[in-house]
């Protein structure tokens, strides 16, 4: 989707993605995190979760991942930053996600091959229930006319 493809209030939602516990091992391997909560049940429970956490970087990783299985990120410049970043619920293995996205601003730049573009996320798990709460803002490519 180009700058142009943006406007506020536009929602879209994504498809559905179940996280693996073979893909939390993977993941903890890549990033290091390797905090007993993230490894076993045993030891997440001896913390006083349910079961094993998914790491919130990785929450976050396969959001992204959604959003772009949807196309929003075909004509992405960068990531400008992301605010408002809450974890609002655990998210385990075996969990299913989807992502709701809500656009909130878009701006033109000075360049006028390029516009920002603020993006609401509210990723849900199989309950519906809301797991991360965030905004990012992008720079995206115009089209050219």
């Amino acid at each position: 989707m180009y700058f142009e493809s943006f406007h506020p209030g536009l929602s879209i939602v994504t498809p559905q993605r179940t996280i693996t516990a073979g893909e939390l091992d993977a993941f903890i391997g890549i990033t290091g995190l390797d905090l007993p909560m993230f490894l076993n049940d045993d030891d997440a429970q001896a913390l006083g979760h349910a079961r094993r956490l998914v790491t919130g970087p990785m929450v976050l990783a396969v959001a992204m991942g959604l959003v772009r299985a949807c196309g929003c990120f075909d004509q992405v410049v960068a990531v400008v930053e992301f605010t408002d970043m809450r974890f609002r619920k655990a998210v385990h293995p075996g969990d299913t996600l989807c992502a709701h996205i809500q656009t909130i601003e878009t701006r033109p730049t000075r360049d006028t091959g390029r516009g920002l573009v603020v993006l609401g996320y509210t990723i849900r798990n199989q309950d519906d229930v809301v797991v991360l709460e965030m905004k990012g803002t992008y720079l995206f490519r115009r089209r050219l006319l």
